[in-house]
């Protein structure tokens, strides 16, 4: 088996090992983590405007114990039925392994899961979870398990925890970084960073029940050692930014079919045009993709770029132009409902704490808040972009900060409207969609692109609704007492 030599790798996040503002105990556990991660994985980690108005609000603060998780890694929120936001942390619970937790919109916070470690149980979650259409959760650690190789396991809203599969580095995987994507065709598809025959990382696809195949083992070549999932496009292709290998080695993008059948690769050049893709692409109306490099661009603090289906790459923004920018840019893009893309970067900004943004599909760049730790010790570093709430609002986590600089969940009012959501945007005539909302009592029409369907109400957050006949793509209206909501975005009807 092969592997990469640590050096080489441009660090996950090292800063954050390194905060100034970090406890020595924090500084010491986050340290020996990355260390233990990168032996774990044989080193395959081997002039901004600020628009200060925005209201950020700290709604919970993570304190590193038996009922309460720490420091979120590479984390975005997801929301369940019942409109609490779901999550995992990379320590606290138990046993110091990890959590997987929810929170309310008012800060009213649970531990579901504390993860035991051991060949028995996962160890220390990475990237959160993934929201099934049977309304339970789906997600990774990055150890533990049989072979100490980290896990993929579901949890139902209540708790319920069932481990899917086991890594094995001479089998199939090793080490995901985050959770498994919902494709079109019901199964869920992840990446691990390690393991397979070459020692370079795995798609593999999963079923609800557990069924795990291997569909595409990474190489030197087309890149390798994948932190990011994949995303579905809606031609049908996975598209998977790829951390390191290429012809430069900075890094890839590749296409390929869900049986795992490359069909094109982009190779990032490195400096101006960024390099190390951490976070997923995640596409717009216009039928582009957008995401972060963590390192290059004209600074080497960080990009964000926007690739067309056929790999055509251009970089939007360069970090650290300025001063009070943001750098090193998070895990990725939230596409909001006003249609710009929002996100986080783990350090810059007027105090070094990291900042929030957002940025729209044609490159203007806006720096919306500069996290500020030294004062009240509030949210810092946070490492992935925010999720939107059904209520408008979007919801982040931070790394550290907080009264015990465990970290944080932060809420971010931009104004939006509330929405609603489904876990999957597609469906045949006569299926039922679970839709998300907020005030759904009294409900009075649902429509599929203007066909009326049957639903049912079952909470304030809750309604399910049958696809009707002769629907077509298009979005989901539901007429409420309070007014109309419209869905995120449209509803694909597939033949």
């Amino acid at each position: 088996m092969q592997f990469s030599c640590p050096e080489q790798f441009p660090g996950l996040h090292e800063k954050s090992a390194r905060r100034k503002s970090a406890p020595t105990s924090v500084k010491s556990i986050m340290k020996s983590i990355f260390s233990a991660t990168l032996l774990a994985t044989a080193a395959v980690l081997c002039a901004a405007t600020f628009a200060q108005a925005q209201t950020v609000s700290t709604i919970y603060n993570f304190t590193d114990s038996a009922t309460s998780g720490a420091n979120p890694w590479y984390v975005t929120l997801v929301q369940g039925t019942n409109g609490n936001f779901y999550g995992t942390t990379y320590n606290g619970g138990k046993t110091g392994s990890g959590t997987i937790f929810n929170v309310s919109t008012t800060g009213a916070q649970k531990i579901l899961y504390s993860f035991a470690g051991g060949t028995t149980d996962g160890a220390y979650p990475t990237g959160g979870l993934t929201l099934g259409t049977d309304g339970n959760f789906y997600g990774t650690t990055q150890q533990g398990g049989s072979e100490s190789q980290g896990i993929i396991f579901k949890i139902t809203p209540s708790g319920t925890y069932t481990i899917l599969h086991n890594f094995n580095a001479f089998v199939d995987g090793a080490f995901p970084w985050g959770p498994p994507i919902l494709a079109s065709d019901g199964n869920f598809y992840g990446t691990a960073s390690g393991g397979g025959p070459n020692g370079r990382g795995i798609v593999y696809k999963i079923t609800s029940g557990g069924t795990f195949s291997e569909v595409y083992q990474f190489d030197v070549t087309h890149g390798y050692s994948p932190i990011a999932p994949p995303a579905q496009g809606t031609d049908g292709f996975l598209y998977i930014p790829v951390a390191q290998g290429g012809t430069d080695f900075c890094g890839t993008i590749v296409q390929m079919s869900t049986a795992g059948v490359l069909n094109n690769t982009y190779n990032f050049p490195c400096g101006p045009g960024g390099s190390f893709p951490l976070g997923p692409l995640v596409q717009a109306s216009n039928g582009n993709f957008y995401s972060t490099t963590q390192d290059g661009g004209t600074n080497g603090e960080g990009t964000v770029y926007e690739v067309t289906t056929g790999l055509a790459v251009t970089v939007l923004h360069s970090f650290g132009a300025a001063f009070g920018d943001g750098t090193f840019p998070a895990a990725g893009l939230l596409l909001a409902t006003d249609g710009n893309y929002y996100s986080a970067t783990a350090e810059g900004g007027a105090n070094d704490d990291g900042t929030l943004f957002n940025t729209t599909t044609s490159g203007t760049y806006t720096s919306l808040y500069s996290f500020n730790n030294s004062a009240n010790l509030l949210q810092m570093s946070p490492l992935s972009p925010p999720v939107q709430g059904t209520n408008g609002l979007l919801y982040g986590v931070t790394e550290f900060g907080g009264g015990a600089n465990d970290g944080t969940v932060y809420s971010l009012n931009m104004g939006l409207a509330p929405f609603v959501n489904t876990a999957l945007f597609s469906g045949k005539e006569g299926e039922t969609v679970t839709l998300l909302g907020t005030h759904l009592t009294g409900t009075t029409e649902v429509t599929f692109n203007g066909r009326t369907a049957n639903f049912k109400v079952l909470s304030e957050t809750h309604l399910i609704a049958t696809v009707p006949p002769g629907a077509s793509t298009g979005p989901i209206r539901v007429t409420t007492p309070g007014g109309e909501l419209l869905s995120r975005k449209d509803f694909v009807v597939k033949p």
